[in-house]
């Protein structure tokens, strides 16, 4: 009997073939791993310390992630940029030795004037563990380094091992230091440990592994550039970059703070529990297809390609992986909490209602984020953050004010956030098809 064509193994043969769909295989494998211990123990932990405990340990997180950027000025983040690997080496010199200067001085700050600075702005309870945020600034940065050198030398399997590895010592940490003390600050402490430990994990598999090809030699003889050469050249990330991330970090996390500032550390505890939740599908597959899609881009950059299919083929593909777990939360959020995590964080289902919606505006607009740099687009986007931060704080304004409660608070935020992503990938689409018509016209140019 005669068969008709297959064409399915062709074109999984065709798959199998393609770097980029390799690399970002590997990357969603070892980020599956990470966020499925994390999906089983998070529950565990969120019934161990309850949502007082979390609320302290989810306003110092957003106080640290609001101070991380400034660490390294985000110098971390042009490593996969240069051609030769020597200035990457160089560049991954300078971002650290500038993390370490910076975490110094911010040790100085807190330890003169941090508890009276904690105290005015009403966040007393952090004043025991300020002097953590400088250990966490700095391995946060050490972290970006080692990271955004394995993208470049596509060593996603060891990120991918990494990463698992991180998930289960980090979540078992937390979990059996909460059977003996379920205090905010067993909690704290062990949280403070997340970057140190996922950077020692990297250190101990790239000891343990042959360094690729790439990375044990540069073909390219042109002179080694000094640190300073290298600061000024990518002089944008520090100017733009760096101000930019800042500034976004500052408007995403500033609701936790201002929550724990007129609301408590309960209401504070819900929202810092649903942003991590929420946050699971875009450390998962978001994160992954950023360690891939940027080094993609960075090289269409390079050499002159289309840019705009890439872009909207990764937003159309992001939109349609996240809209049905998101909406899931939408429909059914408070139950899924309840039955999740235990009576006491009903509540924060309600939040995750609205924050759903707006992380799912996030989540597909991720390729147009991390196509920003690779675009040279840091200086219009500066603006642009300002602008977001503006209208994230007019929106916990308006909620605090005029909702008078949390909840308000939540629904503001996540409507501004809803605008603000929507805008987002408008305008990168928009500046890669300029770009994209500049490229082609110069072409044409020198073809005449």
């Amino acid at each position: 009997m005669s068969q008709g064509p297959t064409p399915a193994p062709g074109l999984i043969q065709q798959l199998r073939q393609n770097r980029m769909v390799r690399n970002l295989a590997t990357a969603l494998g070892g980020s599956a791993g990470a966020q499925l211990i994390n999906l089983a123990l998070i529950p565990v932990i969120m019934r161990i310390y309850g949502p007082e405990a979390f609320g302290v340990v989810g306003t110092f997180l957003s106080l640290t992630i609001i101070l991380i950027p400034a660490c390294s000025l985000t110098w971390s983040m042009a490593i996969v940029l240069p051609r030769t690997h020597r200035d990457a080496s160089g560049l991954a010199k300078l971002a650290t030795l500038v993390a370490l200067l910076v975490s110094i001085l911010v040790a100085g700050v807190l330890l003169w004037w941090g508890p009276m600075l904690a105290e005015r702005w009403n966040l007393a309870l952090l004043t025991p563990y300020l002097m953590l945020l400088p250990l966490v600034m700095f391995s946060s940065a050490v972290l970006e380094v080692l990271q955004q050198w394995l993208y470049r030398h596509g060593r996603y399997r060891l990120t991918a091992r990494a990463a698992t590895s991180h998930a289960l010592v980090y979540n078992g940490m937390r979990s059996v230091g909460g059977l003996f003390n379920n205090s905010a600050t067993m909690l704290v402490v062990t949280s403070a440990l997340y970057y140190v430990v996922h950077s020692l994990l990297i250190l101990i598999g790239m000891a343990m592994s042959k360094p690729a090809p790439a990375e044990a030699s540069d073909t390219d003889e042109a002179p080694r550039k000094t640190l300073r050469q290298l600061a000024s050249e990518y002089r944008d990330f520090p100017l733009f970059r760096a101000p930019q991330v800042l500034i976004n970090a500052l408007s995403v996390h500033m609701p936790t703070l201002v929550l724990a500032s007129l609301f408590g550390a309960i209401p504070a505890g819900y929202f810092a529990l649903c942003l991590q939740v929420l946050a699971m599908p875009s450390n998962f597959i978001g994160k992954a297809m950023g360690s891939v899609f940027y080094p993609r881009i960075a090289a269409a950059v390079h050499a002159r390609e289309a840019v705009v299919g890439l872009l909207l083929k990764g937003v159309g593909a992001m939109t349609a992986i996240g809209a049905s777990g998101f909406l899931i939360l939408v429909i059914a959020g408070p139950w899924l909490f309840t039955l999740a995590f235990g009576a006491q964080w009903h509540e924060a289902g309600e939040y995750a209602r609205w924050l759903a919606l707006a992380e799912l505006a996030r989540f597909a607009a991720m390729p147009c984020e991390v196509a920003i740099p690779a675009l040279r687009l840091q200086a219009y986007f500066l603006g642009f953050e300002v602008f977001a931060t503006s209208l994230r704080f007019g929106a916990v304004a308006i909620g605090a004010l005029w909702g008078g409660s949390a909840l308000a608070v939540v629904m503001a935020i996540a409507a501004a956030n809803i605008f603000i992503y929507l805008a987002m990938m408008s305008i990168v689409v928009f500046k890669a098809r300029a770009w994209q018509n500049r490229q082609s016209g110069t072409l044409q140019e020198a073809q005449a």
